[in-house]
C-alpha cells in the first residue's frame, strides 16, 4: 500500500518524519522543495518558506510533482491501494490533482487546510477527498467555503476552535489536541485501507 505525505509550504521537517512515526505505516513524503525531498530541513519562518514555494513554481508546479509521483507508484505497485494526505499547498495541490484523469488511481485523499482551494471550487475530484478546514483563517471565510463545497456535494468540515496550521508544530496555529485526534483517524484510515483489510 502507498502512503504519501504531501507537504505544507515547510517542506520535509522532523516533524513530517514525527507525523510518519505516528501513523505506523511507511509513508512517501513529497515536498514543494527540490532541496528538501531527502534533506529534513525546514525555514525559519512561514512567510520565508512560501516566498520560496512562489520561487520554485508554486501550486502548478508543485501539483506536477505530486502526479509524477503517482503514477511512478502506480507503475512499481500496480493495483495497490494509494492513500495521499496534504497540508496546506500540499493540500491544494492534490485537489487539482484530484480533477486530472490520474486520479483514479487513488483511494483516498485527505486534505487538511488546502486554503487555495477556494480559488478551484468548480473542480470535480475523481478520487473521494475528504477536505478539512481551521474555522480561522486570515484570507477568507473558511465558513462559506466549506459551505459552498457541501452544496456542491464535497464532504467538507470546519474544525472549531482551530487555526490554519493546526496540524504542524512549526505553524502559529499548531493545536496539539487537535492534531492528536486527526493522527489517530489517520492511522484508521491506513489499516482499514491496507490491502488485507479490503481482502478481508
Amino acid at each position: 500500500m502507498t502512503v504519501i505525505i504531501a507537504t505544507d509550504v515547510f517542506g520535509n521537517t522532523p516533524a513530517v518524519a514525527s507525523l510518519i512515526r505516528s501513523l505506523d505505516h511507511p509513508c512517501l513524503i513529497v515536498s514543494p522543495h527540490d532541496d528538501q525531498d531527502h534533506s529534513g530541513i525546514h525555514y525559519r519562518s512561514e512567510q520565508i518558506a512560501y516566498q520560496a514555494f512562489i520561487a520554485q513554481g508554486g501550486l502548478a508546479r508543485y501539483r506536477d510533482k505530486l502526479d509524477r509521483v503517482i503514477q511512478k507508484q502506480q507503475a512499481e505497485y500496480r493495483n495497490t491501494p494509494c492513500v495521499t494526505i496534504g497540508f496546506s499547498a500540499g493540500a491544494s495541490a492534490l485537489w487539482l490533482l484530484a480533477a486530472t484523469e490520474n486520479a483514479h488511481h487513488i483511494d483516498q485523499m485527505v486534505l487538511f487546510y488546502g486554503s487555495r482551494i477556494r480559488d478551484y471550487t468548480h473542480l470535480q475530484p475523481r478520487c473521494p477527498a475528504r477536505l478539512i478546514f481551521a474555522a480561522r483563517e486570515a484570507a477568507f471565510d473558511p465558513l462559506a467555503l466549506t459551505q459552498q463545497l457541501r452544496q456542491q456535494g464535497q464532504p467538507a468540515e470546519l474544525i472549531a476552535n482551530t487555526t490554519h496550521g493546526f496540524m504542524n508544530p512549526y505553524s502559529g496555529g499548531f493545536c496539539v489536541k487537535t492534531q492528536a485526534l486527526f493522527l489517530e483517524e489517520l492511522a484508521r484510515l491506513i489499516r482499514d485501507t491496507h490491502p488485507c483489510a479490503l481482502a478481508a
